[in-house]
């Protein structure tokens, strides 16, 4: 690939495109590395580092020193030196660096951060909330089955289109980061409300328009992020949790809830969609916590 001259601007440009081909990242995150990338570029330039060939290890240390002073989180800053891992690979590939600066740089150790979750009596409550048998109504009720049934993102919740429910086969084909196409299993609470959502719902919503996305609100457009989660807001206000919900709270409760009834952490990794089987390791407390319980039950000392 061609570098767009020499200047910061070209060497950003081609970058960011050969990450969004070749890498096939999601669109959240070529976004995010874009940032990261003009923030290093602007700090560049201040210091008269007028192209990405005369920047050294010793300038890139001191960008990241500088970040850690202003109080940078532990992981803004891993997904900082990503980013700049990505830019200076590139550039040594297409010949534009003489050395790959990305290999003397080290991401942070993060230590795990475990997630919030609805317990399974806040989630039985969520989902007994008697919705009104609107149009709307009965579109709410299928979104919070499916949002827990599956543990799907909110992305990946209004990306869902007509084609993504087989209800044959009793599965959602869900779209995931870098367009990763994975099969979920549903149970029969998340298919009977889709069911009932696309007979007597989705069509009314539609009206005259035409569109493939499962989801719509009226009009026939489909839903958005936002929308997901006020209606979230709402829902936990109207089902008494002292607390707010979102959709990655749904996700991380599917989650939970599947280890705490003796789900393995690969199995999980494959219904999440997680590239990695590190990224599931959030949820290895549960897995802590089972194990806790069967030898406090089992080992003749345990108790």
């Amino acid at each position: 690939m061609k570098i767009q001259g020499d200047t910061w601007s070209g060497a950003l440009e081609s970058t960011l495109r050969s990450l969004a081909t070749e890498k096939d990242h999601s669109v959240n995150t070529q976004v995010t590395n874009r940032l990261l990338l003009e923030a290093f570029a602007r700090w560049a330039i201040e210091k008269k580092l007028a192209n990405p060939a005369a920047v050294t290890i010793e300038h890139v240390h001191e960008y990241l020193a500088e970040e850690r002073g202003r109080g940078l989180a532990p992981g803004s800053l891993k997904a900082a030196i990503v980013a700049l891992r990505h830019l200076f690979s590139f550039l040594r590939q297409e010949g534009v660096i003489p050395v790959d600066l990305s290999q003397d740089l080290d991401l942070p150790k993060i230590g795990l951060r475990i997630p919030r979750v609805l317990t399974e009596k806040d989630m039985c409550q969520l989902l007994a909330i008697e919705h009104p048998q609107t149009e709307e109504g009965v579109r709410n009720r299928a979104i919070v089955e499916v949002l827990y049934g599956a543990g799907l993102r909110a992305t990946e919740l209004v990306d869902l289109r007509l084609t993504s429910f087989l209800p044959g086969e009793r599965l959602l084909r869900v779209l995931g980061k870098g367009r990763k196409e994975r099969m979920v299993p549903l149970g029969g609470a998340a298919i009977g409300a889709l069911e009932e959502y696309l007979q007597k719902s989705r069509p009314r919503l539609l009206g005259l328009r035409r569109s493939d996305f499962l989801f719509l609100k009226r009009g026939g457009r489909p839903l958005s992020r936002f929308s997901i989660n006020q209606l979230l807001l709402q829902l936990a206000r109207k089902a008494g949790l002292r607390r707010g919900i979102h959709p990655h709270l749904l996700r991380h409760s599917f989650a939970t809830h599947l280890l705490h009834r003796g789900a393995d952490l690969r199995s999980l990794q494959l219904l999440l969609g997680h590239a990695d089987l590190d990224t599931t390791q959030i949820y290895t407390h549960v897995e802590i916590d089972r194990l806790r319980e069967v030898h406090r039950r089992f080992h003749p000392r345990g108790k």
